[in-house]
């Protein structure tokens, strides 16, 4: 036979529930991040592009110095941003 629950042991398992339950202030919280590391992978993703289309055409012009150190420099400019945004 089942044991019986007692309203003292309702209340008391109600009342843990509600110390845990997330607020929504928390769930807001959440959703914030959520869309911030979506955005960040975006911007990673374009990076990516980026630079893998940088090094083609860097292939391509390599006789010419002046395209070959424009992107250089453009590759700088990349690293730097991935630095900042704390992408390896």
């Amino acid at each position: 036979m089942a044991k019986k629950t007692t309203l003292n042991e309702v209340g008391s398992m109600l009342s843990h529930v509600v110390k845990h339950m997330a607020t929504k202030e928390d769930i807001a919280a959440v959703r914030k991040e959520m869309a911030t590391k979506r955005d960040i992978a975006g911007i990673m993703e374009e990076l990516a592009d980026i630079k893998r289309r940088l090094k083609d055409v860097e292939a391509a012009v390599e006789d010419h110095a002046g395209h070959s150190k424009e992107i250089d420099h453009a590759l700088e400019r990349i690293a730097a941003i991935e630095r900042h945004l704390g992408i390896t």
